[in-house]
């Protein structure tokens, strides 16, 4: 059983569809599992999906996941913090199909909170299972995706196949399937590229970017995953 697991915008449908490929797992239908860790079962063995660490109530909830589902494996996907909150406040930007109301994450309070959520929950996790679980970078994913596949697959002692290497041509989201002929690395570190990223979105946020950019939990998950 194997899960991707992260706060959302980390690069968790990336890493999933470098895996859908393999004989050793069978992807769910829909590859978000919202309701993982509450159904309180063991899953299959050749279970994969991926999962928010915002639909984990709590530290408990994941731990009795983790001791009923002793088979499970963890990738835990992060991405450096300051791109993760940009991504986060321009994916979950106001738009007409919400109302013009921002999804939770993509405010300040709402974002550092998710952060702060995600990161209790992985401290606790990594202190409980080390065995299980494996941090993975979106950045090492992108830069050398054949050098990062080949570790995880030697972590989850399963064979390596050459379409491994194609995520980005069975992404879920048909336009960016339809879109990406390549990796799209334009995704590494845009946060140092913050005036031009998203048709210049972010010119007259500054001031919101930088409140995010500064508070303790960014900081803390800089230096937990070494982007200093």
């Amino acid at each position: 059983m194997l899960i991707v697991l992260s706060s959302g915008r980390s690069g968790t449908n990336l890493l999933l569809e470098c895996l859908t490929i393999s004989d050793s797992y069978k992807a769910t239908e829909y590859p978000e599992d919202k309701l993982l860790v509450k159904r309180g079962i063991e899953y299959p063995k050749k279970y994969l999906c991926k999962a928010d660490t915002h639909y984990i109530s709590n530290y408990q909830e994941f731990y009795n996941f983790m001791d009923i589902n002793k088979h499970c494996q963890i990738l835990w996907s992060v991405r450096h913090p300051y791109s993760w909150a940009t991504s986060k406040l321009y994916r979950g930007r106001p738009t007409k199909s919400r109302g013009w109301i921002p999804a939770g994450d993509a405010t300040v309070d709402g974002c550092t909170a998710d952060f702060q959520h995600m990161y209790n929950i992985y401290k606790q996790a990594v202190r409980d299972f080390p065995s299980r679980i494996l941090t993975v970078k979106m950045e090492d994913l992108l830069i050398d995706i054949e050098k990062e596949v080949r570790k995880i697959c030697v972590w989850l002692d399963i064979p390596f196949v050459e379409s491994m290497l194609t995520p980005h041509l069975r992404m879920r989201h048909v336009g960016k399937r339809n879109r990406y002929k390549t990796l799209d690395k334009s995704q590494i570190d845009i946060h140092e590229r913050i005036d031009e990223i998203y048709d210049g979105y972010f010119k007259k946020k500054k001031k919101i970017i930088n409140k995010i950019f500064r508070s303790d939990i960014i900081q803390t998950l800089i230096k937990e995953f070494c982007y200093e």
